[in-house]
């Protein structure tokens, strides 16, 4: 059964930005990411769910019941915010229980509340600080603790992480997702940051010009993109496009393929040879930045370091069965893989530098 839903649901200036036409269904205990980039609507979106904007047309339910003219308040849900927004004057216990004081809830719960939320949020021994005295991510935990004790089944966030250095980004979205599983919230997240969307979420919604481009789980949009704007969204680095005469097909086809689909061969041995335009080692891997006339965004992934150096030639390999098929026109996903393309395991080691390569398990084409 929807614990949220949201039916049609348009709201713009003068005919132009903000959301048009917005439904989906969440179940209770979902974790929903709204991603997108700037300008798309996923604030607008989150804006209507907590009753901030009043939609032209459509329905929010939450619950069971219709909350579309109700206000904020009236709601039952919570919001953390890309600003922290605590009151500087007040410790950091006063900020977490001063909603419930507002709504007078008595004492001995408010105590009872705020000391299981500061343990869950690892707050313990802070209580009395002031939010001056505390970290950037010790206050967003301040923030995420005043939701948590509200003790509301619905929690909005919009963009809480965006303020944090990439260290603290990724302790706090652990936080987000424990304190989620241990409350049992429903969560509607709003995030540019693909890589928040595919680690917390169960449900991504990925949205472009107001509109919704394609709706599933991370591992759905990551692997079979309705579109290409989802397909070169999603991704780091993105899908590679390439036109569909150099591989064979019409004009009217593109073909994309994920980096680490992408294999490498001495040149004139693959479907195309393109050169090397940059190269990213990373450790356990390296990617690589090709060129072609013909592609967009093409690139490999290497375990390792990779043999080669810019400006190089090398031969790159599409296997049939990691391509997906778009319709170069209209950017729709005509023809899906014949398998998951992360299930082949990668052998990206075909000799490109004169010297024997591993033979690997499971070759794509026997001269490698």
């Amino acid at each position: 059964m929807s614990f949220l839903t949201l039916d049609g649901l348009t709201r713009q200036w003068d005919g132009q930005g903000g959301v048009q036409g917005i439904s989906l269904s969440l179940p209770r205990g979902d974790f929903l990411s709204v991603l997108g980039p700037s300008g798309c609507g996923k604030s607008t979106l989150l804006r209507l769910i907590a009753g901030l904007e009043q939609p032209q047309a459509g329905r929010i339910v939450i619950d069971g019941r219709d909350v579309t003219a109700l206000p904020a308040a009236a709601r039952n849900l919570s919001m953390v915010f890309q600003s922290y927004a605590l009151f500087p004057h007040l410790s950091v216990a006063e900020n977490v229980i001063f909603g419930l004081k507002v709504r007078r809830v008595a004492r001995a719960e408010r105590d009872r509340r705020l000391a299981e939320v500061l343990a869950m949020t690892g707050l313990d021994g802070l209580e009395r600080r002031k939010p001056s005295e505390l970290s950037g991510g010790q206050r967003q935990r301040v923030a995420l603790a005043r939701a948590a004790v509200a003790e509301r089944p619905l929690c909005l966030m919009d963009e809480p992480l965006s303020n944090l250095d990439a260290r603290l980004r990724h302790s706090v979205r652990r936080d987000i997702r424990e304190l989620a599983h241990k409350l049992g919230l429903t969560v509607v997240y709003v995030t540019h940051d693909q890589g928040e969307a595919m680690s917390l979420s169960n449900t991504v919604v990925l949205m472009e010009a107001g509109r919704i481009e394609q709706i599933g789980t991370p591992s759905e949009l990551y692997d079979r993109p309705a579109t290409i704007f989802a397909a070169q969204f999603i991704g780091e680095p993105p899908m590679s496009l390439i036109e569909g005469p150099v591989l064979g097909y019409t004009a009217a086809v593109a073909v994309g393929i994920r980096p680490e689909g992408v294999l490498l061969a001495p040149p004139g041995r693959g479907d195309l040879d393109a050169d090397v335009a940059d190269i990213e080692f990373l450790g356990g891997e390296t990617r690589l930045a090709l060129s072609h006339p013909a592609a967009r965004g093409l690139a490999a992934i290497l375990p390792g370091a990779a043999q080669v150096g810019p400006g190089q030639t090398v031969g790159v390999i599409i296997p049939t069965e990691n391509r997906l098929l778009f319709n170069a026109v209209n950017g729709q996903l005509e023809k899906e893989p014949q398998q998951n393309p992360r299930a082949r395991i990668r052998q990206n080691t075909a000799p490109v530098d004169g010297h024997k390569a591993p033979t690997p398990p499971k070759p794509v084409k026997e001269d490698l």
